[in-house]
């Protein structure tokens, strides 16, 4: 493999990669190694929902279900494999719906693109839009996928007793539009010196510096952060009633962030991503799709991937075999993983990328552990199994109960705040009438569930017919609360019901009133609200009833998508290693070269000296939304992002190979020198980081990007975290109340 390093093109081809997952980690993880040159096959067990049908001559659509929970989601009246109907008649409905004559395409949530997702839309602009000739080919167009996103302008929110409100997605083009916003935001009732404080907080956190946020912010919840809560334990100031309301809902509605239990950092990065980028005015600001995510995305990938010579095989993973011990071998000549599918095939890829859930990634490598097995291996144990701590999220590790739990199971997950993983599931409506209640995201204030919805279908083009589709348009909201008691939908005790306690139908009809008290501020009279009724609906396909099969009778028993949320103090115990970026702009922990790196080589465990994700047995790395990424948020973008860290590090292993064990890659191939405020700026990297197996995939880290302006004092107060001083302007300022 030498000579393959030095003179590539006369090599043999590169080595093979088995990719497990073909979720959106799956897909970049096969894309970029494709476009390397390596030999790539993605397993999938889940096969197309589209397949089966009659609605399309047989080939038409993947042999496989790509995506993971941004696919679309296809829904049929009647039976399907013998499970219940997954697209039902909504309750209380009268008379008799147009059944649709076909599959019905709905989404987990809002496939939503802000404008921080800078992976993705890295991505988007390299996936061409393929189109069918008249000879039944699929060829190329000089369109991308990037084309197909279409900008989203507005938001609004409901305002508990009183209108709801509309806010532009965009900075205000005139001083009339900005008293115009301001105007709106009085209606709230918010009193000017809480605004104040609270940007004055806003504006503290982006003049700390990663090193601080990692050893301090990363262990305060969202709310202690903005009542200035410190070690003490004291807030430094008290809100009104009405905003302290404000700054516990909204983080609810975004994506099911506790503000109590959730990590400041990922948190507040996420909420200042969102709002920093309003000021660009170009069509891809923040943005949704112009078709349902499968057929406006999905689809076009899959091709574009054959073309590049991926193969899809629709299989399982049951585990990965542990390499035979060969003891005196040099450590990058030792046996590498087998996987076993779930048929007993086994296969002996040179690479394989684990870019499945983390239940079933903590499950596949069971044998891989029990051979000592450390770094991510190591952290996958217990990681999605493990009961959360019964008092505390920072409760000590030696006072933790041992027990574990399915945590695929409802009654097993999301019991208490500070579970990292929670049930977010999604619910479509669909109606016989157009009916857009605005063109662009709402938010629920208010809403006991923690709602958000769109009307995604404004902005297909494609639009849905009643006689073919049974629906002419479709609302798809997000329910991020499944723990919150009803305070209209009661059990026999009289207790409020929480949506884990509620039968398919019991959650549609909860769902929608309270959609509609929030619009309308009257919880008595929801039926007689101004409003079209949907006609059908459907649930989240990762929602089983305890009735079997399917989404049937009986209440929700199991959710095969849990959802992975940052709990304060949790981001350390999240598998792997920490991110890197080959620009070397950001904060990253590199490990020694002395005995820490060693021992894991003894453990069969690789990482490059300059950081990055690790490779165990010199094959295995791991990819998905579960690892650390600089993103932090679950996300399609934290899945993008995950797997172009994965590549990298197989990019580098590569090499460290193919030099005989020598090159480890402690820095990239070409020192650049970069101009302040330059990098990380525009939707792709200016600069290409080459290796001699090829390029680094682009990785973008989302604090490079806040304000350039803030960046003298972080600098000044990485300084004086590395010293254990507190922050520059602790020492200048004194706490709310205290005295100079």
């Amino acid at each position: 493999m030498t000579d393959c390093i030095a003179t590539p093109a006369s090599c043999d081809p590169r080595p093979t990669v088995a990719v497990l997952g073909a979720g959106i980690a799956g897909m970049t993880a096969a894309h970029e190694l494709a476009e390397r040159g390596f030999d790539v096959t993605v397993y999938e067990y889940r096969e197309d929902e589209r397949n089966g049908l009659g609605t399309a001559p047989a080939g038409s659509y993947p042999p496989v279900k790509l995506g993971g929970l941004a696919a679309s989601q296809y829904s049929t009246v009647g039976t399907r494999d013998g499970s219940p109907a997954e697209l039902r008649p909504f309750p209380g409905r009268r008379g008799t719906p147009t059944a649709p004559r076909c599959a019905v395409a709905g989404e987990h949530g809002f496939r939503f693109f802000p404008a921080y997702y800078l992976h993705i839309w890295d991505l988007l602009q390299r996936i061409p839009v393929y189109q069918c000739t008249d000879a039944g080919n699929w060829q190329p167009t000089s369109r991308t996928v990037m084309d197909n996103v279409r900008r989203v302008i507005t938001q609004g929110t409901t305002v508990p007793g009183q209108p709801s409100l509309v806010f532009p997605r965009e900075r205000p083009r005139s001083l009339a539009e900005f008293l115009s916003v301001l105007g709106q935001l009085r209606q709230l009732g918010l009193p000017a010196e809480d605004i104040a404080y609270f940007q004055s907080r806003l504006l503290r956190f982006l003049v700390t510096s990663p090193l601080r946020r990692a050893r301090e912010v990363e262990y305060q919840s969202s709310y202690d952060f903005f009542v200035g809560r410190g070690r003490a334990g004291v807030a430094q100031y008290t809100y009104s009633p009405s905003f302290d309301r404000l700054l516990r809902d909204m983080p609810r509605v975004l994506v099911a962030f506790d503000p109590n239990w959730g990590d400041a950092r990922t948190n507040i990065v996420s909420y200042l991503q969102l709002f920093l980028n309003m000021d660009r005015h170009d069509d891809k600001a923040d943005g949704v799709l112009n078709g349902p995510t499968t057929e406006a995305w999905l689809d076009h990938w899959y091709r574009h991937l054959v073309a590049l010579g991926v193969r899809f095989v629709r299989a399982g993973a049951e585990s990965l075999e542990p390499p035979v011990a060969a003891p005196g071998r040099p450590a990058h000549l030792r046996p590498r993983v087998r996987v076993r599918l779930t048929d007993g095939t086994l296969l002996a890829p040179d690479y394989t990328v684990v870019a499945m859930d983390a239940p079933a990634a903590e499950w596949i490598t069971t044998a891989l552990r029990d051979t000592g097995t450390g770094g991510t291996v190591a952290g996958l144990d217990g990681f999605t199994t493990s009961a959360p701590p019964p008092h505390e999220p920072l409760q000590p590790q030696q006072t933790r109960p041992e027990a574990r739990r399915n945590p695929y199971l409802v009654d097993d997950v999301g019991r208490v705040p500070w579970d990292r993983f929670q049930t977010m599931t999604g619910i479509q409506f669909y109606f016989d009438t157009e009916f857009q209640l605005l063109r662009g995201h709402m938010y629920y204030a208010g809403a006991e569930w923690g709602l958000s919805s769109i009307n995604q279908h404004g902005l297909w083009e494609k639009r849905p017919q009643l006689a073919r589709d049974g629906h002419i348009s479709v609302l798809s909201v997000d329910i991020a609360d499944f723990n919150s008691p009803s305070t209209h939908l009661v059990d026999e005790l009289g207790r409020g019901k929480t949506a884990r306690d509620c039968t398919a139908d019991e959650m549609a009809a909860e769902v929608w009133r309270q959609i509609v008290t929030a619009l309308t501020n009257d919880a008595d009279n929801v039926a007689e609200a101004l409003l079209p009724w949907p006609v059908w609906y459907a649930l989240d396909r990762g929602l089983r009833m305890e009735s079997g099969s399917g989404q049937g009778g009986g209440r929700v028993v199991r959710n095969e998508t849990p959802y992975l949320v940052p709990i304060v103090g949790d981001w350390e115990n999240r598998p792997g290693g920490d991110p890197w970026n080959p620009h070397g702009t950001s904060l990253t922990y590199v490990l020694s070269h002395g005995g820490w790196l060693a021992d894991l080589e003894d453990r069969g465990v690789w990482q490059a000296r300059h950081g990055g994700y690790q490779v165990h047995h010199n094959s295995v790395v791991f990819a998905g939304t579960w690892n650390r990424t600089f993103t932090r948020l679950t996300s399609m973008e934290a899945a993008c992002e995950s797997a172009r860290h994965a590549v990298n590090a197989i990019l580098d292993h590569y090499v460290w190979v193919g030099s005989d064990g020598s090159d480890e890659r402690e820095h990239t191939t070409l020192p650049w020198r970069f101009p302040y405020g330059f990098l990380d700026q525009g939707l792709s990297s200016p600069v290409r980081m080459p290796t001699p197996a090829g390029d680094y995939c682009y990785i973008f880290d989302v604090e490079n990007r806040e304000p350039a302006d803030a960046r003298s004092l972080r600098i000044l107060d990485s300084k004086y975290c590395q010293q254990s001083l507190p922050h520059p302007l602790d020492t200048l300022i004194p706490p709310l109340g205290g005295q100079p």
